[in-house]
């Protein structure tokens, strides 16, 4: 965590986010990226699992990286 204006705070969400924007950095840009790629490396069902989206969003997002294992989402399904 990043101390805030206290010591015993942290640095809120939205501050970091105005403190970053300035130099140039969208933290919701790299966020998406950071799941789509993680989406492209893992099937959809299990991505959905271990971040506790719904499988539809991790469809999306498995879409826009460009994969689609439909077969590997149904053996993980089994599971």
């Amino acid at each position: 965590m990043l101390p805030g204006r206290f010591p015993s705070q942290h640095l809120g969400h939205s501050q970091l986010v105005r403190r970053l924007h300035p130099l140039g950095v969208r933290p919701r840009m790299a966020r998406n990226t950071a799941f789509v790629e993680l989406a492209s490396e893992l099937p959809a069902v299990m991505v959905s699992r271990l971040l506790g989206v719904h499988q539809n969003t991790a469809d999306a997002w498995k879409r826009v990286g460009g994969q689609d294992n439909a077969y590997a989402a149904e053996v993980a399904s089994r599971l």
